[in-house]
């Protein structure tokens, strides 16, 4: 630990012996910044801010009915676009700063210089409990001439509300405008396939799929309807062969009555029919009576005088039956003629079924193909009809929309503090940048003494000198200090005491000349007194 002391003293020792050139390298490095900085140009900064409400009342009757454009998004946009090259060409062009370039070249330095120069601050805040998003917009810029500076953010502010607001109107008449042309075209393209749709269908009038399905359900139904008609078929033919084995057996027996119409008169009269039960139960009496038995004998006498009156109604009972046994034969006749009817119309069916599979199979290889097309040629009719009808429900609400941004006033614009003519400068700070240049020149000033020390080294103790050399040192002779020496020794100090308090003096009237705002009229002064255009001329 001594000895980083005592080498630290011999630096500073060592250092001292380059005081003069320190505090005269100090003394100009300082008076060379302090004028730097005492002759920048003062810097004035004008500032608007503005408020942007972008919640309208309109917005929610409209939802789903109108294009609800994104305010705060297009707000975000334009904000990224006001320092734009075309934006920023329209500023030069408005103010006088276009003539601080005279080429290309130096107007896209220009523009780039303003760019970085111009600041936009965006403060969005959400309100806790509402829908309500806060817009402050905030454009800065800082110059030398405070009349230009107000001026530009002035230019800045009419450029930022009017794209705002006239952006939207020029958008929404360009949607209108591309929805229009795409409405013609689809139309166009609508009618063609509304063309090419009824011409292939009149082409293939006799192929077309049917509503019930493609031609492989068709040949399914079919058949299904041939399996129908065959069943059908062998039940008109079982209807049929009975029907005419009931006519045939009620022919013959009608045939037959006809050739023992008597007998057969009587055997089928109710007469007959009540006297043949009357002899049937005179017999079963038989087999258990005699003929003397009452009950016998009063049925014999009840058969004599039946058979009496039978004899008289013989013939018209005759007649009747025979007229009987003619309508039901007449009624199987009809139903066995229907019969043949039905039977023959359901076997034409069944040959125009048989006829329609084998039409369809032999289509088999063609109808798929016409189907498909059939197909394609929908599918491209729906879509162009269904893109057809959704622009021009587009187009509706876009002008629905224009509508209700001509008349609700989605964006309003309140000015929360316009750009003023800023009257005290902003910049640059003298004060710190004076206290800056003043440590800098005494830590110049320390370095080059300690570096001329460095560069001419000498030894202030045996010790240091024996390690440096190598050499083993006997002693030292103490220098005896006499008054003359020591007097020249205390001015020496004195005068670089001096020298820097003088700095330092230097450097608080500097602080008081910019404190109290004497700078300008001390450079009024300069102006005056033609020092200034001495140094131009001599130049």
């Amino acid at each position: 630990m001594n000895e980083i002391i005592l080498q630290i003293k011999n630096y500073i020792r060592s250092a001292w012996r380059f005081r003069w050139l320190a505090i005269v390298f100090s003394w100009v490095v300082a008076i060379c910044c302090w004028a730097i900085i005492f002759v920048l140009p003062n810097q004035y900064q004008s500032v608007a801010k503005v408020y942007v409400d972008t919640d309208s009342v309109l917005r929610p009757l409209l939802q789903g009915l109108a294009v609800q454009n994104n305010m705060n998004q297009r707000l975000h946009l334009m904000t990224r676009t006001l320092l734009s090259y075309d934006n920023l060409k329209k500023l030069l062009q408005q103010t006088d700063l276009g003539y601080l370039a005279t080429t290309d070249e130096e107007r896209e330095q220009l523009i780039d210089w303003l760019r970085k120069r111009i600041n936009i601050q965006v403060n969005r805040r959400q309100i806790p409990g509402a829908r309500i998003t806060e817009n402050f917009y905030t454009i800065e810029f800082i110059y030398s001439d405070r009349f230009m500076a107000r001026k530009v953010v002035q230019i800045l502010l009419d450029i930022f509300v009017e794209s705002a607001l006239g952006d939207t109107r020029v958008e929404s008449d360009a949607a209108q405008v591309f929805l229009r042309q795409q409405i013609q075209e689809y139309e166009a393209r609508l009618v063609e396939a509304e063309n090419k749709l009824t011409d292939f269908k009149r082409k293939n009038v006799d192929t077309l799929p049917r509503d019930s399905g493609g031609i492989f359900h068709r040949l399914d139904q079919a058949r299904g309807d041939v399996e129908e008609v065959s069943l059908q078929l062998k039940e008109a033919r079982i209807r049929r062969d009975e029907l005419k084995r009931q006519y045939t057996t009620t022919l013959a027996e009608e045939n037959k009555r006809r050739e023992e119409l008597g007998m057969s008169a009587a055997t089928s009269s109710p007469t007959a029919q009540r006297l043949l039960a009357m002899q049937t139960r005179l017999d079963e009496l038989l087999l258990r009576y005699t003929e003397q038995h009452p009950d016998v004998q009063e049925l014999m006498s009840k058969i004599e005088e039946l058979k009496a009156r039978s004899s008289r109604t013989e013939v018209g009972d005759a007649a009747s039956a025979s007229a009987s046994v003619s309508t039901a034969l007449e009624e199987l006749k009809l139903a066995y003629r229907r019969s043949e009817v039905d039977l023959r119309t359901i076997s034409l069916r069944n040959q125009e079924y048989q006829e329609r599979i084998e039409e369809l199979k032999k289509k088999l290889d063609t109808l798929p193909q016409v189907e498909a097309e059939l197909t394609r040629l929908n599918r491209d009719y729906n879509i162009n009809r269904e893109n057809y009808q959704e622009l021009v429900q587009r187009l509706e609400s876009a002008k629905m929309s224009e509508q209700a941004d001509e008349a609700g006033d989605n964006l309003k614009f309140r000015v929360v503090e316009p750009p003023k003519i800023p009257i005290l400068p902003i910049g640059p700070k003298r004060l710190l940048f004076s206290a800056a240049a003043l440590v800098l020149a005494l830590g110049l000033g320390g370095a080059v003494a300690f570096l001329f020390s460095q560069i001419m080294p000498v030894y202030f103790d045996t010790r240091t000198l024996s390690v440096d050399l190598e050499f083993p040192v006997l002693g030292q002779v103490t220098r005896v200090m006499t008054d003359e020496v020591t007097m020249k020794r205390r001015l020496a100090v004195s005068g670089f005491i001096s020298a820097v308090f003088l700095l330092f003096l230097i450097f608080i009237v500097i602080v008081i000349v910019y404190t109290m705002g004497f700078r300008e009229d001390i450079i009024m002064l300069i102006k005056q007194s033609g020092i200034l255009n001495l140094f131009s001329t001599g130049s």
